[in-house]
């Protein structure tokens, strides 16, 4: 049973840096997710916070905008 355990949250935790990496943040930061309570405030952090792509897209945007 424990060996279940450990690899779904082996998965979990691939998944997870994915995630971050594509939404443009270090995949560390997949570690403090692991810190109990903090988990919590990591998750809410990750999705209300502008993402890096977020923010270079609006950059793009005002940079295409001001050249036209």
């Amino acid at each position: 049973m424990g060996l279940f355990a450990f690899v779904g949250h082996f998965i979990v935790a691939i998944l997870m840096v994915l995630i971050f990496r594509k939404a443009g943040y270090s995949g560390l930061q997949l570690l403090l997710c692991f810190i109990p309570v903090f988990n919590i405030v990591v998750y809410v952090w990750f999705a209300l916070a502008e993402w890096p792509i977020q923010r270079e897209l609006r950059e793009l945007k005002v940079r295409d905008i001001g050249q036209g």
